[in-house]
């Protein structure tokens, strides 16, 4: 497993042979989720989960460890990557799973009462394949034996010993929130991950696509367990996936973005961009409090940044907000850009006492499932009357790309009324749309069209990109850019749309 990835695990609890879930560490009280687990499994694989969690209860609350067994070799016979645990207290339990095609074994309650077992464990097989199991209370004393009884030590002090034994992942659970729904103990994960220097995987609490969300991007968390968020519906897997595999590709893709951007194409973008927001902010504007949302290394905010405006860029990658504090301090503007890693969808909650004058969505919409959540967010934070620069491919362009830019007939005339293609640098789905649609969306939600933008009218379609970068033709490309990019009909067919709105 790579630690780099944020790994979402599907939870399949067994209890007499049935899928079960509790609430807040409530044993007696278990809901049915499932009579079939095979199947069980096979609906999470369906819907494109790589890894299962999957305990034996029934061996954890210390009956017959070998409860279930055949029930569980079943279901490791499936395509898919098996978390275990539940009742591994000798190393033959040990040796069973793996034998049995178990991935990784979670050794839990025997952590805390045998050691010897985790060093034993991790010796034969690999620290990989052995992951901690730390099930603590709200006070952060580790419960053991199906969560009945106290460990007598605290989850930092097993952390850390733990790690000394050569463990480097552990799975936190907040017993507490188990089963509620109501949310995460991030920063107790958050703060365990730093102390012991463990690979932290957080359950308990999971209500929403926003707890998974709230994860990402912290150092040291790799990774939940969703259980009955999932049963009931609260949260959808295979959305809750697709964010999980978008962030990843962005991070393995920014090699290839900032290439991207130092293309001769790109650079006249930013530079037409910025030009189109000079002519919405007047020169003797005081500073603004701007949100880039989504705004990744921060090029579109260096500009707003060098005219003294005060920048908050939120993006879901640490790493590409790495690169916009290395971008922000060569442009000699680090003290008006502040870099803030979460999900976009999760700005409400980040900036819940901040209005902004502006908001920058500059190439976000492509990539997003929905547009309702995301503009619900950006409606909390955005002062009335404040501005919403919103930029996105244009579904009018496509075609045009496919003929003039591969030279291909055939797929321009499939392309007419499409939306979606794959991302060239990410590698993941992207959907075009028209900007007349989203101007009379924008406009039920209280949004006023102050100007409709194209960006690359006639730069596209026109010449080789060997003839664009000699100096004489790049200036008459762009002069006659901005010369189309407020006019009719030559901006309807650009690459790009930049629609400048103002919130009613």
């Amino acid at each position: 497993m790579n630690y780099n990835d944020f790994t979402i695990f599907p939870a399949i609890h067994l209890r007499n042979g049935e899928v079960v879930r509790f609430t807040r560490g409530d044993t007696r009280n278990p809901v049915v989720f499932h009579t079939d687990p095979i199947a069980c499994a096979q609906q999470w694989m369906d819907q494109g989960a790589q890894w299962l969690q999957l305990i034996n209860l029934d061996a954890a609350f210390d009956e017959d460890a070998t409860n279930n067994w055949q029930l569980i070799e079943k279901i490791c016979k499936l395509d898919i990557n098996i978390q275990f645990g539940g009742g591994i207290r000798k190393i033959s339990d040990v040796d069973w799973a793996i034998k049995s095609g178990i991935k990784r074994v979670i050794i839990g309650t025997a952590a805390v009462e045998n050691p010897q077992l985790m060093a034993d464990a991790i010796t034969h097989y690999g620290s990989d394949a052995i992951i901690l199991g730390i099930d603590a209370d709200a006070e952060g004393e580790v419960q053991i034996r199906g969560w009945r009884t106290g460990g007598s030590v605290q989850a930092t002090g097993l952390a850390i010993q733990m790690r000394q034994l050569g463990v480097t992942s552990a799975i936190h659970t907040s017993i507490h929130l188990d089963g509620s729904m109501t949310g995460v103990d991030l920063l107790a994960s958050i703060e365990l991950a730093g102390i012991s220097g463990l690979n932290i995987t957080v359950g308990g609490g999971i209500g929403s696509l926003e707890d998974v969300l709230e994860c990402y991007s912290n150092d040291g968390i790799n990774g939940v367990i969703i259980g009955k968020a999932l049963y009931t519906g609260k949260v959808n897997l295979k959305k809750a996936l697709r964010a999980a595999r978008q962030k990843h590709s962005f991070e393995a893709s920014l090699a290839d973005w900032k290439a991207d951007q130092n293309t001769t194409w790109a650079k006249f973008s930013y530079e037409m961009v910025e030009n189109n927001l000079k002519k919405h902010i007047p020169v003797d504007s005081p500073p603004l409090r701007i949100l880039d949302a989504g705004g990744g290394n921060g090029l579109d905010s260096l500009a707003l940044a060098r005219m003294n405006h005060q920048i908050d860029i939120v993006d879901v990658s640490q790493l590409m907000l790495n690169d916009a504090n290395a971008n922000a301090a060569l442009a000699g503007v680090s003290g008006r850009i502040t870099t803030h890693a979460s999900d976009i969808l999760n700005i409400g909650k980040l900036f819940d006492q901040v209005k902004f004058d502006m908001v920058l969505c500059h190439n976000v919409i492509q990539y997003v499932d929905e547009l309702e959540p995301l503009f619900d967010a950006m409606d909390k934070v955005l002062k009335t009357g404040g501005i919403l620069s919103l930029i996105g491919p244009n579904q009018y362009s496509l075609p045009y790309q496919a003929a003039f830019l591969n030279g291909d007939l055939d797929e321009a005339y499939e392309l007419l009324d499409q939306s979606e293609q794959i991302s060239s640098i990410f590698g993941v789905n992207e959907r075009a749309y028209r900007a007349d649609e989203l101007i009379d969306w924008l406009d039920q939600r209280g949004y006023r069209i102050e100007n409709h933008y194209g960006i690359r009218c006639m730069y596209n379609y026109w010449g080789t990109n060997e003839k664009k970068q000699q100096a004489g033709i790049y200036e008459k490309l762009k002069k006659l850019e901005f010369a189309l990019t407020d006019r009719e009909p030559y901006k309807q067919t650009a690459r790009l749309f930049q629609l400048i709105l103002r919130k009613n």
